[in-house]
């Protein structure tokens, strides 16, 4: 086997792996922070924008509930055309002695028309009041469904982060491992010829070196579509020069919880209590409905009888007008009201059940992320110490091998373990950081 031609086309597509990501990275010129990253994303998600409407849909029917008060001015215009004149019957009593036949007399003109402004003041209305509690209270539903819309999206987002901050990670390990194990097999092609080492350990090389690029491949992979995922969640296409402003390291001091499993604000908790409230208040509402209503009105008419159309003659405009006040007093509605509360109640109670199961889940969570951030904790310091342990063992085989106290494969042994545990480490600052936030999320501090 010609172990000199095999590697060419493998060592320019490495080396052409190697030089594009330097050349990623010398173009990074736009650092962008977790921080920076949830703001893009809280600016640009849809998710914010519809919630924002939703409440302004509530805050407008604050506004329509208030409008109620306010004086309704209407003006009404009927044209009539009379082409027959209804008939009347009068008594013929009324124009002769008794006995004397009816008299069929058409009343009315041919042209009636009628043009009045109507006024209209509500003077008591009963449930105006619970309806503008009812539309102030379901507008702070809709702004904590904001703040819950903003919780979901800085999470997805802390955790888009924090992928790619792993698999950044491991992209460079891996480049890493790639330059040596090509080393190594270049030093072994020239040690084959030289006869200081046989074609079975240039076999191995090359297996090092194959299993270093299809793993480079991977993250690499990895690493792109970890970097798409954190765009999508950011709300853009893309970052011109997009670089990270944090690292691992920096967001695990920041992330150090305090452990303590008495917290709970849940904002699905809050919005659960205020749908109870909502229903008590539509409860009071339909009780309120038995209650008369009360307006003020007031008419203003001229009117047109005339048998031609000649409306540009005042003689032929009679104006009237009138004012009143109105009570309208509910009588039977057919158990509208009542089967309407019944409904209200029924769903108060629903909520109270549910509020209290959402407090035995919630709580239920925190002790569970809890526990998983105590775990995580405890592997985190154990990978952190095996970390520690490996960078000796490998300091002290490197020096062993360059005193020719080791072979080469006892040293790569020793290198693999060394990648492996700092792959491990990694692994464990991801898992203790996920837990993190996740805990955030249960105790409702996110």
């Amino acid at each position: 086997m010609n172990f000199r031609m095999y590697p060419m086309k493998r060592i320019i597509i490495l080396l052409w792996l190697l030089l594009s990501t330097e050349l990623m990275h010398a173009q990074e010129s736009h650092p962008v922070s977790l921080n920076d990253a949830i703001g893009l994303a809280l600016k640009n998600r849809s998710e914010i924008r519809i919630q924002q409407l939703n409440s302004s849909v509530s805050e407008n029917e604050i506004r329509k509930v208030g409008s109620r008060r306010l004086p309704q001015l209407t003006s009404d215009v009927d044209v009539r055309y009379n082409s027959k004149l209804q008939t009347n019957v009068l008594p013929g009593e009324v124009f002769g002695p008794p006995g004397s036949p009816d008299k069929r007399v058409p009343f009315g003109t041919k042209y009636n028309t009628v043009w009045s402004l109507n006024l209209s003041l509500p003077i008591y209305n009963p449930t105006d009041a619970g309806d503008k509690k009812i539309a102030e209270t379901q507008y702070q539903y809709d702004q904590l469904n904001e703040k819950r819309s903003a919780i979901d999206i800085r999470q997805q987002v802390t955790e888009s982060y924090f992928a790619s901050l792993l698999w950044k990670e491991k992209l460079s390990l891996s480049q890493s491992n790639l330059r040596r194990t090509q080393a190594l097999y270049t030093l072994a092609q020239g040690q084959l010829q030289q006869g200081s080492v046989l074609a079975y350990d240039v076999q191995r090389s090359r297996i090092d070196l194959e299993n270093a690029l299809s793993e480079n491949t991977r993250n690499s992979n990895s690493y792109r579509l970890a970097l798409s995922d954190l765009f999508y969640k950011m709300g853009v296409d893309s970052i011109p020069g997009f670089s990270f402003r944090d690292d691992l390291t920096s967001l695990l001091s920041f992330y150090h919880e305090d452990i303590n499993d008495d917290g709970l604000d849940r904002v699905e908790l809050q919005q659960e209590k205020i749908k109870g409230t909502i229903h008590k208040m539509n409860i009071r509402k339909q009780r309120l409905l038995y209650i008369p209503t009360v307006t003020v009105y007031g008419n203003y008419s001229v009117q047109y009888l005339n048998n031609s159309f000649e409306p540009f003659t005042s003689s032929t405009w009679y104006p009237y007008n009138y004012v009143g006040i109105k009570a309208s007093i509910p009588v039977f509605d057919g158990f509208q009201k009542k089967r309407t509360r019944a409904g209200y109640e029924l769903q108060h109670e629903a909520t109270q059940l549910n509020i209290g199961k959402l407090t035995n889940d919630y709580n239920q969570e925190i002790r569970d992320a809890s526990t998983s951030i105590r775990n995580a904790r405890a592997d985190f310091e154990s990978q952190k110490r095996n970390l520690d342990l490996a960078n000796e063992l490998y300091a002290i085989d490197s020096e062993r091998f360059r005193h020719g106290a080791i072979r080469q494969t006892d040293l790569t042994t020793t290198y693999y373990l060394l990648q492996q545990t700092q792959t491990n480490y990694l692994n464990a600052i991801y898992t203790y950081l996920l837990a993190a936030v996740k805990y955030k999320k249960a105790t409702g501090v996110l």
